[in-house]
């Protein structure tokens, strides 16, 4: 049982980021009556809001379908102007469908130019104000007669909301005109331009309610003529300013202190040390406590109105206890429905609290991560009556460095290059800077400003450039080490698997001393785990530090910017020394970069070993380096390369210590102190991977190369990934935990968690030891999933399977009208098929829409569950972590069991070393693959739907049987593909 958190239209809280302080909450929800009685001078005024439809988003090719504008005064519209144009080519009908303008609307409707000049007339010297505005500006003033409207002001309302409102987790029109109840906007221009109103005047006030120091700072950040929008924030500015306050300059460190105060978090005891004292000991509740707990009347039950006791629940509710107070490990496999999260967080919840210790939960998507902290935990805390605390915490990169912040501010934001155009970096810094000033401790995974403006790396750091107590904004103040800090001080600790396994390779650091974990959705593990303790020598990495060590462009060489921004003391020979140890760093790295750039152009060679190289249907080659191609000449003149650049590394890092040694006491120096140890850090990051990769080869390692058949960017890498995960978790994780919990509704093969078990390396000594336990869905899945084995299909590798897959595709769509997933494993094969299936689902006004090349995967998710008779072509990121309850999704295709590639490198190395590597490894991943894509059609216990394995090696292959018994449904049909479709007719029927 979940507890439901779709936002409820009009209710503005469900529709703000979760997490935001309350206060923050309530300045949003004050926002209408200030936009009522507020006054905003010129904008109270002549202000023309427009909005346009085209058929495309191509400037060059695309023309407009429709132009409406309304003209404000006092915040009514008193006049109107709308018109139809006649693009003069025909509307796509993926934009006939969301515009709901057709060829028959334009026909007779006037040219571009003849709308444009009537459209001119009307706006006359007006503002105008557009949501996303740059895209009716190009279009409405790409022909000469829309040329006077370059001499309007334009207002972005789309900057204007996303810099007021940071906090909301959408700024399209459509979701901002239902958080605030405004009139409801459908694609339609007429009625963008209505929402758009209604929405502009809670703009305004949301901009006057700015902190006025960030107000004055960002009125000062651009010019009208960089960016158009500045005249609001220039405009309350100047309100405040005469209304006398006194203008305080600009300083986000009292921008902080506003927000965070002087937050001092206490951290909580290690569970460790409490062991270790003969005179305490850690307490854990009892089995009848978790029990009463789950009954309608018990903690649990309380939180539901429909609870219904579930004895799966409570089952795992025990077994995690238990394992705690035993410190053994545990292994659940608990299917969809059963409420795992809150079986684990019972438990976890009170013997947190009880001992004041922490407790962690790692998850693998974010959206389970967010689900817990801001749904389920003060859900829980609510019910225990208090002193229960927990926190989220992420890796640096998710977080904004205000350090780095504070110098593009100092800097001042400047033009950038985006797409053929330059754009000004106002409105992302502007934006960042709200978010800044709105927040606690939150990352910025939610934010939404435009990245292309302010890249992410520029405004986050890593643990390799952090100054920790050497920057100003050190402690509470920082984001990261704020969120540590309250982590540390946190009973339930929620962060993501990367972090976990992150720490155990740094050998901790990253975390508190956490000594009992749970692990959700542990089937993703293994593969976070081998991607943390794994090695690499990637050309783009590689690459970027010799741009910061070797470049003759003064602003990028770190070397160059020590010797211009570091003031040193007055006596000269302070200062000779100083500068020649900065010139033999910078022939260090003058050697190095020329060792590095050798190094990375000689990794293409190796796409001689490509078996598929005459092949062009693929950008990238992964490449098992095995021990013949190691020993060939392409390899070990790369290898020889590889040395070459460590033995320079190798120079260049005894340079940057001595400079780093030489700067500590040189006051104002730290930042790029700092920022030349991190180099030196990198360096011997180079130098490591190098010696495992290129000169010792440890049999611990498979060995891999991702190389690209493109020159336009630097993708190529060398790789050691770990073989053996589950031994260096022993080491690194059990021997120092008193138990983990590994929880997932797929981590079972054919009844077993042998596979799972051997994985993560359990089982394997007694602080490996763990007990398992399986429990069944609470859901019928028997009756609410039919599964169909197509046993009349060729098999995949016959030359007749993609027609006849392409056939029962057609067919089976339009039996089921719609409302289909289908899941590939081969991007080709997915965009052949919907080549030939959409023509033909079209010709029944069917949509289908397909995951191709730069296609946004949220969108794609958003449109699914938009529209409930749309389907769906999807690849790897819909297998798991999609939810589309109801209606909305009927049916569920996978093509092809997902067997991992026979070139896949782990897998090449396993099966050189183990005859039955197929069935110990490919095998087992497949099924929970298989299992993971089936559990997409069964969200809620009342959703049925069909599942259509069309691949015939489950009848022909003896491990069919594995994969059909591993199923959530055992309502499992072998029908021809005819038979199917007649099935699922007479259901639709």
């Amino acid at each position: 049982m979940t507890r439901d958190t779709a936002p409820l239209e009009g209710q503005l809280k469900n529709f703000i980021t979760d997490g935001t302080p309350p206060e923050v909450v309530a300045l949003y929800e004050s926002l209408p009556e200030r936009a009522r009685t507020g006054h905003f001078g010129p904008f109270d005024g002549n202000v023309v809001v427009l909005d346009t439809e085209t058929t495309g988003f191509s400037l060059n090719h695309d023309e407009l379908t429709q132009i409406a504008a309304a003209r404000m005064e006092g915040g009514q519209i008193v006049e109107w102007f709308i018109t139809f144009v006649n693009p003069g080519r025909p509307i796509p009908d993926e934009v006939a469908h969301l515009t709901d303008i057709h060829d028959e609307d334009v026909a007779v409707a006037p040219t571009p130019a003849e709308a444009l000049a009537s459209l001119v007339e009307f706006v006359g010297d007006a503002v105008v104000v557009a949501h996303n505005a740059e895209f009716d500006r190009n279009f409405t003033t790409k022909h000469p007669a829309g040329y006077p409207l370059l001499e309007n002001t334009w207002v972005d309302s789309l900057d204007l909301s996303r810099i007021a409102l940071p906090r909301m987790k959408s700024h399209r029109l459509i979701d901002l005109v239902k958080a605030f109840g405004a009139p409801r906007s459908t694609h339609r221009a007429d009625e963008d331009v209505a929402a758009t109103c209604a929405l502009l005047r809670i703009l305004l006030a949301g901009v006057e309610a700015m902190p006025p120091m960030l107000l004055r700072e960002i009125a000062s950040m651009a010019t009208p003529e960089q960016w158009p929008t500045v005249v609001v924030f220039q405009y309350f500015a100047e309100q405040c300013a005469s209304e006398g306050e006194k203008p305080l300059p600009f300083s986000l460190r009292s921008l902080r202190r506003d927000r965070v105060g002087a937050i001092d978090h206490r951290p909580l005891v290690d569970a460790a040390d409490i062991v270790a004292d003969p005179a305490r000991s850690l307490v854990f509740p009892t089995a009848e406590a978790i029990a009463q707990a789950f009954t309608e009347t018990g903690l649990i039950g309380s939180l539901y109105d429909d609870y219904e006791q579930r004895n799966e629940q409570v089952s795992m509710a025990e077994a995690v206890r238990s394992s705690f107070a035993r410190s053994t490990n545990l292994m659940v496999e608990a299917g969809t429905g059963v409420g795992k999260s809150m079986a684990y967080l019972l438990p976890a919840a009170i013997t947190a609290r009880d001992n004041d210790i922490n407790i962690g939960v790692a998850t693998k998507t974010n959206a389970l991560l967010d689900q817990l902290v801001y749904h389920e935990l003060p859900a829980l805390a609510e019910a225990l009556g208090g002193g229960l605390t927990y926190a989220s915490l992420k890796g640096f990169s998710h977080y904004p460095c205000l350090r780095k912040v504070e110098r593009i501010v100092v800097d001042g934001p400047r033009m950038r290059t985006v797409g053929k155009g330059e754009q000004h970096q106002a409105p992302a810094l502007a934006g960042l800077l709200s978010f800044i000033s709105q927040t606690t401790y939150d990352d910025i995974d939610n934010l939404k400003i435009d990245y292309r403006l302010l890249p992410r790396w520029s405004i986050t750091t890593t643990s390799h450039d952090c100054l920790r107590r050497k920057c100003p904004f050190f402690g509470t103040t920082c984001f990261v080490h704020g969120a540590r800090r309250r982590a540390e001080a946190s009973n339930i600790v929620v962060t993501n698997h990367s972090l976990l396994f992150c720490d155990l390779a740094a050998d901790g650091g990253l975390l508190p001393p956490i000594r009992y974990w749970v692990v959700d959705e542990a089937h993703g593990a293994e593969n976070e785990a081998r991607r943390a303790f794994s090695m690499d020598l990637a050309e783009e990495d590689i690459l970027s530090l010799v741009r910061r060590v070797a470049t003759d462009e003064a602003r990028r060489n770190v070397f160059v910017r020590a010797e211009r921004t570091v003031i040193m003391p007055g006596n000269e020979s302070s200062a000779t020394l100083f500068y020649a140890l900065t010139a033999k760093a910078r022939s260090a790295g003058q050697a190095f970069g020329s060792a590095a750039e050798a190094f990375c152009a000689a990794l293409p060679e190796l796409l001689f070993y490509d078996a598929n190289r005459r092949s062009k249907g693929y950008e990238t080659v992964d490449l098992w380096l095995n021990d013949e191609i190691r020993a060939g000449s392409v390899f070990q003149n790369i290898s020889r390369l590889g040395k070459a650049m460590a033995a320079e590394a190798e120079k260049m890092v005894t340079a940057c210590q001595e400079l780093v040694g030489y700067l500590d006491d040189i006051e104002g120096a730290a930042v790029i102190q700092r920022e030349i140890a991190a180099i030196a850090m990198e360096l011997k990051e180079i130098i490591a991977a190098v010696d495992v990769i290129c000169v010792q080869c440890p049999p611990q390692y498979v060995y891999a190369a991702s190389l690209t058949r493109k020159n336009d960017r630097p993708q190529n890498k060398l790789e050691a990934l770990l073989l053996n995960v589950g031994s260096t978790l022993e080491e690194t994780f059990y021997a120092n935990t008193h138990a983990v919990v590994y929880a997932s509704a797929t981590l079972t093969v054919d009844g077993g968690f042998t596979s799972f078990a051997s994985a993560m390396g359990l089982n394997t000594s007694d602080c490996s030891r763990a007990d398992e336990l399986m429990l069944p869905s609470s859901y019928d899945f028997d009756n609410r999933m039919i599964v169909y084995v197509v046993n009349d299909m060729p098999e995949p590798n016959e030359a007749s399977y993609l027609g006849a897959l392409q056939n029962l595709l057609v067919a089976a769509h339009k039996a089921q009208r719609g409302s289909m997933l289908t899941l590939f494993t081969n991007r080709r094969e997915m965009e052949r098929c919907f080549e030939e299936v959409q023509p033909a689902l079209k010709e029944d006004d069917l949509r289908l829409v397909c995951q191709k090349w730069g296609v946004s995967v949220k969108g794609l998710r958003d449109d699914f569950l938009a529209d409930e008779h749309l389907s769906l072509f999807a690849l790897k990121s819909f297998w798991e972590g999609f939810d589309a309850p109801g209606a909305t999704l009927k049916g569920v295709v996978i093509p092809k069991l997902p067997f991992s590639k026979p070139t896949d490198p782990l897998s090449c190395e396993r099966a050189a070393r183990d005859d039955a590597a197929w069935r110990r490894y490919v095998l087992p991943a497949a099924v929970l693959e298989t299992k993971q894509a089936a559990g997409r059609l069964i969200r809620k216990a009342t959703d049925s739907g069909i599942l259509i394995l069309a691949d015939k090696r489950l009848v022909t292959k003896g491990y069919g049987k594995t994969f059909l018994r591993s199923l959530p449904s055992q309502n499992i049909r072998f029908c021809s593909a005819a038979e199917i479709v007649a099935e699922i007719e007479r259901s639709a029927h």
